[in-house]
């Protein structure tokens, strides 16, 4: 039977429902010779008969009915398999995996997926939160579709869109300083600051900063993640200079309620992100699309401060 084929089974079908060989023609638009033949090469395929003949009617045997359970199922399983791929095809189906650092984790990127999967309701998402090294190790691995993390090293395991952001300040808004439009590293000379962890790049970089303009950095706080430090700002215990995705994360989050507000920092400080997507494992049509979205939507996420 390895010969058996789908055009057979439906053939099958439609003479078995519609009672008569004539009658399958007219709803196949084929030739009665045709339909007729069809089932004489199901039954010589099977090996065994599937109707009585008498006088020039079809009548069913037993096996027959055994046949029509199993070409219903069949037809159906194919049916559902064309209209899944179909959907497949069109971006409306699939499974993203997407690992995330923390500061785009909380917000930003459940904005991205809300806005890339309300017209898909067969889409179904997994996202992990975990640190940038974390993050680059599982695309590395590739365990993941897609990962959202602090700029990496060049590796051959993955690829790199990078991002690149202009850093701000948060103050208080009763603080003297956010009257200004933009603040300086002088203005924050011995200020009290919320910072990354004293090796982070971003800390590096910014105490350098500090040092070119003889400002005395002074980091009371240091955090895994800057969303963390804008509840020490609320309290007017610090500044806290910032990528803006975590400042506009703030702003969703509190909306008119927040007592803290974002001023450009001059000289730029560039916080460098990346969309990182596996080199050793194909990336489904769905997952391309939604790196895609990922860039666009940066740019509107954090265009608060525009």
């Amino acid at each position: 039977m390895n010969n058996l084929s789908i055009k057979q089974l439906e053939t099958f079908r439609t003479v078995m429902r519609s009672g008569s060989v004539t009658l399958a023609a007219k709803t196949l638009c084929r030739t009665q010779p045709a339909i007729s033949a069809m089932l004489v090469g199901l039954e010589k395929e099977l090996g065994f008969a599937l109707f009585e003949r008498h006088k020039g009617r079809l009548v069913p045997n037993p096996e027959a009915y055994f046949l029509l359970e199993e070409s219903d199922a069949i037809l159906e399983r194919l049916s559902r398999a064309t209209q899944l791929m179909a959907e497949v095809k069109n971006l409306t189906r699939g499974k993203l995996r997407i690992a995330c650092m923390p500061a785009a984790a909380l917000f930003f990127m459940p904005h991205v997926i809300a806005e890339f999967v309300k017209d898909r309701p067969e889409v179904e998402v997994s996202m992990m939160m975990r640190s940038s090294t974390m993050v680059q190790d599982w695309i590395a691995s590739q365990q993941y579709d897609i990962g959202y993390s602090e700029l990496p090293k060049d590796r051959d395991s993955f690829h790199v869109e990078p991002i690149h952001l202009q850093g701000v300040c948060a103050l208080h808004v009763d603080h003297p300083l956010a009257k200004k439009q933009t603040i300086t590293p002088n203005d924050l000379d011995d200020f009290p600051l919320a910072t990354l962890f004293t090796r982070h790049a971003a800390s590096e970089h910014l105490r350098a900063l500090f040092e070119e303009h003889n400002a005395a950095y002074r980091p009371r706080f240091e955090l895994q993640n800057y969303i963390s430090g804008f509840e020490f700002v609320e309290q007017q215990l610090c500044a806290c200079i910032c990528d803006p995705i975590s400042a506009a994360s703030y702003k969703l989050y509190k909306g008119d309620q927040g007592k803290v507000v974002f001023r450009p920092f001059s000289p730029v400080v560039t916080f460098d992100h990346a969309i990182l997507t596996p080199a050793h494992k194909p990336m489904s049509e769905l997952a391309k699309l939604f790196a895609e979205n990922i860039q666009q939507s940066v740019n509107s996420f954090v265009s608060v401060f525009d």
